[in-house]
């Protein structure tokens, strides 16, 4: 190493990186230093020399870099981690301080008290290519890509154990969605749960977390691992524990037991569509709770769940419930049979997603610091028997919509989702769910599921500042063109349904708000200035009494430039959603503007149509009623093949002669064919009936869904 080398390794370090390293108040310590100490490189005096260590004294300390930069530098004061002193001379020799020949005779140096930490392997630091800077001069990350995909597993595996590379990987394997990637005067890998590690050269000592994690070493190997997977090298697996070994009993077991499992499970449901789903009998029902147990059992948290639902239904169904639905239970069949082929492709292939096998709980990561903008609140009422209150944020720093929710049991006295907008918050430092709307919130702290939700944990905490209306409207994700927005995709087994998307809209123009009595529900299409509409709807209930009042005011369009806090979601193949709060162009009120709580009129009293509602006793609605939106009309084919597979699976397929049903399928696949799905292939003449049936509904489900359709969900 050189100190020109170090030089330009330095000045790849912005500010994000000094505050991972160390932290932000140690760095403005370490600039209001330099407003008074002069450091002094004590050797080398010539800048191209090489050497182990540069040695930069600060006032009377000296600190010392090796190789990997700050993230091993060391120095003589007290202090166990890294302090201003580093951050000093890091900054000092950043900005070419070094370059003068300040440089003391070696008699003249301090006393140095370094630390017992062994000098870096030479396999451990990849130090750029000789010319690789001056071969893309516009582009100093390329050198850094290059060493992240240059290091094998050999090197991984001496920088953090067999156990730190074999963790590594299974994180990478199990995480819900790949890591995100960021290319600029650095390499910058961010993991779902916010842990980020940035590269600016020094191998693999010299990747730099930004939090503090336990043996950060393997989130090192972890953000190599996953640099180069984006970049289309996959290094092999760790050779598997001495425990994982197949002479090991209880890892046999598993694995035995989940295979046994998959194949009892496909019987069950292929035996369901054979005896027909219309004459279906205790045994099964039987056979579905015991399949259930089992399942979970094995940690097949998705599947054991799906099965449970099935058990549900099969029992409503026998004991003649007006709830009972048998097409919808062989809708869910058919996705059940589809997930449990999806776990057998994924054991095959010697690896089983998380996203498949499913998870026994939410899980909440750690981090250290996050800055959120609260959006407003909603409450809410599910026909499962709960009620609760859920306030929107959005993390800037992460570009996504986080929320925090408090719920409860509706039968449980003294719980009001309302009254809770107003009541203390979860986090210390903030006085009330309230007083985040149009305030940005640092919190400390926190923990975030991957999923985007923030836990109320009181260990973290807040700090609260008010914002004006044009820094709030600076810092959200406005939405002007709806063709974006909850794109239509196919329906996938990790995450059957199709999830609504918190967004901010900026509609161009707006139709007048109407209500609907017959679905009980106001309704407020936003229009964008292509004349795409998304259909804002509040249904009745006496928590929306607020909002449907609100909206109900609003007898003209809202003053240009507001903006719409909504949750959106695909029907029918049409966008629809639920608004939140407005943002109004103005600066002179409140930043934000809450529907289901705000008055700015300050009247308070109910409009003339939540009175009337109030006044006649009006249940609540558990929601918009789908079937008064028309659906998209399907192609004929396909619903002529949902017919078929429908009034086989009713009436069961185990006393029909196999080749009758398959000539039937085949010419329906052929005329779906015909006007170019060309998904649905020749059936298999030696696979089981009831497979080809639970196939071919698969299939049209997806169909169905990506054509505006909207089959049964499972999971």
């Amino acid at each position: 190493m050189t100190l020109d080398d170090l030089v330009a390794l330095l000045a790849r370090y912005d500010d994000d990186a000094w505050v991972a390293i160390a932290n932000r108040g140690l760095l403005r310590r370490a600039r209001k230093d330099l407003e008074t100490v002069h450091p002094v490189v004590v050797g080398p005096a010539d800048a191209g020399a090489t050497v182990d260590a540069v040695e930069v004294a600060v006032g009377d300390r000296v600190v010392r870099f090796g190789a990997t930069g700050p993230a091993d530098a060391t120095c003589t004061c007290s202090s166990p981690v890294t302090c201003q002193h580093v951050v000093a001379a890091g900054l000092w020799l950043a900005t070419g301080g070094g370059a003068g020949g300040d440089a003391l005779p070696a008699v003249d140096r301090p006393s140095v008290e370094r630390s017992p930490r062994a000098p870096d392997e030479p396999a451990r630091v990849a130090a750029p290519a000789d010319g690789a800077g001056s071969a893309h001069p516009t582009d100093p990350a390329d050198p850094l890509h290059d060493e992240l995909m240059a290091w094998d597993a050999a090197t991984l595996t001496a920088h953090a154990g067999l156990a730190g590379y074999r963790w590594a990987h299974h994180h990478l394997d199990d995480a819900d969605q790949p890591p995100e990637l960021t290319r600029g005067s650095y390499l910058a890998v961010t993991f779902p749960q916010g842990v980020t590690v940035r590269y600016l050269g020094g191998g693999p000592a010299g990747l730099v977390v930004d939090q503090r994690v336990p043996a950060v070493e393997r989130y090192q190997v972890a953000a190599v691992l996953a640099w180069q997977r984006a970049h289309g090298r996959v290094l092999p697996p760790p050779p598997p524990r001495a425990t994982e070994r197949p002479v090991t009993e209880s890892s046999l077991s598993q694995h035995e037991s989940r295979a046994r499992l998959r194949a009892a499970a496909a019987t069950l449901l292929r035996d369901a569509v054979a005896v027909g789903v219309s004459h279906l009998s205790p045994a099964l029902h039987d056979r579905l709770v015991t399949a259930g147990v089992w399942a979970q059992g094995v940690e097949y948290h998705r599947l054991a769940r799906v099965l449970r639902r099935l058990a549900d239904q099969v029992d409503l169904l026998l004991v003649r419930s007006a709830h009972a639905d048998d097409l919808a239970l062989l809708d869910e069949l058919a996705r059940a049979y589809a997930l449990v082929r999806a776990l057998d492709a994924a054991a095959a292939a010697g690896k089983e997603p998380v996203g498949l096998v499913g998870r026994a709980r939410s899980t909440y990561d750690l981090a250290r610091t996050l800055d959120v903008v609260g959006l407003g609140g909603v409450p809410w009422r599910t026909g499962s028997g709960y009620h609760g209150l859920t306030s929107v944020f959005w993390c800037p720093s992460r570009a996504r919509m986080l929320t925090w929710t408090d719920a409860r049991p509706d039968t449980l006295a003294g719980f009001d989702p309302r009254a809770r907008w107003r009541q203390p918050a979860p986090w210390p430092g903030l006085p009330t769910p309230a007083a985040a709307a149009g305030a940005r919130l640092t919190l400390t702290h926190p923990q975030l599921s991957a999923d985007g939700r923030l836990s109320g944990v009181e260990s973290c905490t807040a700090a609260v500042t008010r914002l004006d209306g044009p820094s709030l409207r600076a810092l959200l994700p406005v939405t002007t063109s709806w063709r974006d927005v909850a794109p239509l995709r196919p329906l996938s087994l990790t995450d059957p349904a199709d999830p609504a998307t918190w967004v901010v809209l900026a509609p161009a123009g707006a139709a007048p708000v109407a209500w609907d009595p017959t679905a009980q529900t106001l309704r407020w299409p936003l229009l964008d200035a292509s004349g795409d509409v998304v259909a804002l709807e509040v249904p009745w209930s006496r928590l929306h009494a607020h909002a449907i009042g609100r909206l109900e005011g609003l007898t003209q369009p809202p003053a240009p430039g507001t903006l719409v806090v909504a949750r959106v979601r695909r029907r029918h193949g049409a966008l629809v959603g639920e608004p939140v709060a407005l943002v109004p162009p103005d600066t002179d009120g409140r930043a934000v503007d809450c529907l289901h709580f705000d008055d700015p009129s300050g009247a308070g009293r109910p409009s003339t149509l939540v009175r009337s509602l109030l006044a006649a006793g009006a249940d609540d609605a558990d929601g918009p009623v789908d079937d008064h939106d028309s659906p998209v009309a399907l192609p004929a084919p396909i619903v002529a093949l949902r017919s078929l597979v429908e009034r086989q699976a009713q009436r069961g397929c185990s006393g029909v002669p196999g080749d009758d049903v398959r000539r039937a399928l085949g010419a329906a696949h052929a005329s779906l064919r015909g006007v170019g799905l060309t998904v649905f292939v020749e059936p298999d003449r030696d696979e089981d009936v009831a497979v080809l049936l639970l196939r071919s509904l698969y299939l049209t489900q997806q169909v169905e869904h990506l054509l505006g359709g909207e089959p049964a969900a499972v999971g």
